[in-house]
């Protein structure tokens, strides 16, 4: 009773932990951009519709979308909260958190696996990728938990003297929708099929049928989407344009995966991998431990098949690999969980104090709400939306778009159609415009115009009006 007493106290500060960690200064600390702006920007147009959205978020490396149910997991938190910029973060923290403590109630009875989720939680709380991705939330983000309940309960579920099926389904159904959130999971997903195969072959077919069921069910918006428009994703990705990202080749891969899942030099981490095949060793030669067998056996096959993926590697493709590599030290011997501890707050630490997860975005929430309110004051009518920045390439202004929608601009897009408007409010991030000199794909939609207007809203945030 009283280690039970020890590890839900334990499990109560990690939470807290997870928390302050994730809402800290996050009023001025949370740079709302991009995808973030796609997604509330999607949340608002389904609210105003009424209509669900049939795709999700567009993959970076294929013309392909991710499945709808990444914003059917928003879009209740985006009602409750009243259209709250932080309302996919209170999504994502409360998920892992509920997950957590769901996790460690129903593996109450096999404590080795208990301690296990409490090693891999902290671990999740503190490494640096999941910290900056957990503060700035995207479909990757939700990845980790399906990945660890898909893990827990297949080994509970082979350990069992009866097994209850409902665990295989559980497990099938999580790393489906692991892939539904993020398709650089699949490896991940193959590696659970080989798993099977080693461990219990006769459980291989049922186990793969239900993978296959959960699939077609978390990607039935997608299909409907397909059937209506005459397949025209699957077309795209067949024999559309593909976007060349560069570093394609193996070892800039595994450079990517070294540096994303370390953030160390890659040198260092060969020797600290080098050491962790002899703790993996010593620790089976120990003991007999078939958790330590199926997390090793996952982590290398997830390693082996990204790592052959014909694409580059991105930092939010690595949430398929750290999850299995945290479970394979959690089943380590104690020992060599303590040197692999102290090896892990030098490198984070390290990366705390480079990273300043806390410092103030160049533009707060409140300031590009306040700058959506004084544009969108003046009643222009319908126009587009467009940005010019000095900190990234993209122009579509997805955060502009969503904060000028809610202030009660009629924003159109231009992709569907240029004369939906006649005109265009080009917003400058820190960067300069100059009328018939600046030009972007955008900018070349919307065609000749003249400069009407130059509102500023605060120092290096201005808002240049263009019309037809």
């Amino acid at each position: 009773m009283f280690k039970i007493r020890n590890l839900y106290i334990a499990a109560i500060f990690l939470a807290f932990l997870f928390l302050w960690t994730r809402f800290y200064k996050i009023d001025t600390s949370l740079l709302f951009f991009n995808d973030i702006g796609r997604d509330f920007l999607t949340l608002w147009k389904w609210q105003e519709s009424g209509k669900p959205p049939l795709l999700g978020p567009q993959t970076s490396a294929l013309p392909f979308n991710q499945s709808a149910v990444y914003f059917y997991l928003l879009y209740p938190f985006y009602l409750l909260t009243s259209h709250s910029p932080y309302a996919s973060l209170i999504a994502c923290s409360l998920f892992y958190v509920l997950s957590f403590f769901v996790g460690l109630y129903y593996l109450r009875e096999y404590p080795r696996l208990e301690k296990s989720l409490l090693l891999v939680f902290l671990l999740i709380i503190v490494h640096p990728q999941y910290i900056i991705q957990g503060r700035f939330i995207w479909n990757p983000s939700f990845v980790t938990p399906f990945i660890l309940t898909a893990f827990y309960s297949l080994v509970v579920y082979l350990e069992q003297k009866k097994p209850k099926n409902i665990l295989l389904i559980l497990s099938a159904f999580s790393i489906a929708l692991a892939t539904a959130f993020s398709y650089s999971t699949v490896p991940t997903l193959l590696a659970f099929l080989v798993l099977i195969i080693f461990r219990d072959r006769k459980k291989f077919f049922p186990y793969f049928s239900y993978i296959v069921l959960a699939l077609f069910i978390v990607n039935l918006p997608t299909i409907f989407f397909e059937l209506r428009h005459d397949f025209l994703l699957s077309k795209m990705m067949l024999f559309g344009d593909r976007i060349d990202q560069g570093n394609n080749y193996l070892f800039a891969r595994l450079i990517n995966l070294s540096k994303f899942s370390f953030a160390i030099d890659w040198r260092i981490v060969v020797i600290y991998l080098l050491f962790l095949i002899l703790f993996f060793y010593s620790s089976l030669k120990k003991e007999k431990n078939r958790f330590l067998n199926a997390g090793g056996l996952l982590l290398f096959l997830t390693v082996f098949l990204t790592a052959l993926m014909p694409i580059s590697v991105h930092s939010h493709y690595i949430f398929g690999i750290l999850p299995l590599l945290f479970l394979t030290i959690s089943f380590l011997r104690t020992r060599y969980i303590y040197m692999t501890g102290v090896f892990f707050y030098i490198i984070f630490m390290q990366a705390a104090l480079n990273e300043n997860y806390f410092a103030k975005a160049r533009n707060t929430v409140a300031e590009l709400q306040n700058c959506a309110q004084i544009f969108c004051s003046k009643k222009i009518g319908p126009i587009f939306i467009s940005n010019q920045s000095s900190h990234h390439p993209y122009h579509n202004a997805m955060e502009f778009q969503y904060f000028m929608s809610e202030a009660g601009c009629d924003v159109r897009n231009i992709n569907e159609g240029s004369d939906q408007a006649s005109k265009m409010a080009v917003i400058l991030d820190d960067d300069s415009y100059n009328h018939g000199k600046t030009a972007f794909y955008e900018l070349t939609l919307f065609g000749k115009s003249t400069e009407k207007e130059r509102i500023a809203c605060k120092d290096k945030l201005e808002i240049v009006l263009l019309e037809k």
